[in-house]
């Protein structure tokens, strides 16, 4: 439940639960949001009145977390981190675990780890790849039959953690090289990126004939395009 008291002209909104607990909890997230829980039968203004004694050590809480999270390297993963996963937006959520995992729960994306696991980025990379195969292979599905008239053989598919690129072709091989980190983007910005590959199929290099198969089949591909370069960067590369 969401309450929320006044506080100095200020309004501070807090996540109210009933629990089988003998004392009123406050905990601060690592997002940076209240969490208060109170035992079951104790009136809402005790506990409205109880958050407002505590207000003071709730705003020092809340602003030690944003400066710790202010003074993280854009790329490093910490809870408290807006992170991006097929076009939508997550808090990132650190958690003790005893072996690697991750979780997508709501709006949040929760990493459960060892304590004082050093891997957490590379391993996290990883997992975004799992998660792109069956995506990436649907998206192709989907581009190989808008393209269809052109009768373009199915390429396989390699997923890398690619840095100045979308994705790559090698005709020869048939293959087509695609970008982990568009799994943060929505899924039409990824078909984009799937349907120039599978455009070099038909003209290898940025010819005329090569755009106007673009132009073709997909007219909004340059907004797609900028969308995908604009708006899920999370830093996590």
């Amino acid at each position: 439940m969401l309450r929320a008291i006044n506080y100095c002209g200020l309004r501070m909104e807090y996540d109210y639960t009933k629990k089988n607990i003998k004392n009123i909890n406050i905990r601060i997230t690592p997002e940076g949001n209240i969490s208060v829980s109170a035992p079951v039968g104790v009136p809402l203004k005790r506990v409205d009145s109880f958050v407002e004694q505590k207000a003071e050590w709730i705003f020092r809480k809340m602003a030690d977390i944003e400066k710790r999270r202010e003074s993280m390297p854009d790329g490093e993963i910490y809870s408290g981190k807006n992170v991006f996963f097929l076009g939508k937006e997550y808090t990132l959520e650190l958690e003790k675990g005893r072996k690697f995992e991750v979780e997508r729960a709501g709006d949040r994306i929760i990493v459960y780890s060892r304590e004082g696991d050093d891997n957490l980025k590379p391993k996290y990379i990883n997992w975004l790849i799992e998660q792109a195969k069956p995506v990436f292979e649907e998206s192709l599905t989907r581009m190989l039959l808008l393209a269809s008239e052109f009768k373009i053989e199915r390429p396989e598919i390699y997923i890398r953690n690619m840095t100045s690129r979308w994705g790559s072709c090698n005709k020869e091989k048939k293959r087509i090289g695609l970008n982990v980190q568009m799994i943060k983007a929505d899924i039409r910005c990824i078909d984009q990126v799937v349907l120039h590959e599978l455009a070099h199929f038909v003209s290898y290099d940025h010819s005329d004939r090569f755009y106007a198969v673009l132009n073709k089949l997909m007219p909004d591909w340059k907004e797609r395009k900028e969308e995908l370069e604009t708006n899920y960067l999370d830093g996590i590369k």
